[in-house]
C-alpha cells in the first residue's frame, strides 16, 4: 500500500513541474522590455532591457545598450 501511495505522491510531482517551471518565466518576461531604435539604413535595432532601466542607442559606433537608473545613458 505505501508503495502504491509513493507512486501517485511522484506522479503528482511530476505533473505539476512544468506549470511551476512556467511560472518562473511569465515573471521574467515580465520584468523586461524590448527596446528598439531605427537606424539610418532605415533597419529596426531590437534588444531587451530590463523595465526599470533606459533604452540607449549611439548609432555612430554601432552601440545599442540598456542604461543604469541612476546615470542613464552616460
Amino acid at each position: 500500500m505505501l508503495r502504491v501511495l509513493t507512486s501517485i505522491a511522484a506522479a503528482a510531482l511530476l505533473a505539476a513541474a512544468p506549470l511551476a517551471l512556467s511560472a518562473g518565466t511569465a515573471d521574467a518576461a515580465n520584468a523586461t522590455k524590448i527596446c528598439k531604435h531605427k537606424t539610418a539604413s532605415g533597419k529596426i535595432k531590437t534588444w531587451r532591457c530590463g523595465k526599470d532601466q533606459p533604452c540607449c542607442a549611439a548609432e555612430m559606433i554601432n552601440y545599442y545598450t540598456c542604461g543604469s537608473k541612476m546615470l542613464g545613458c552616460l
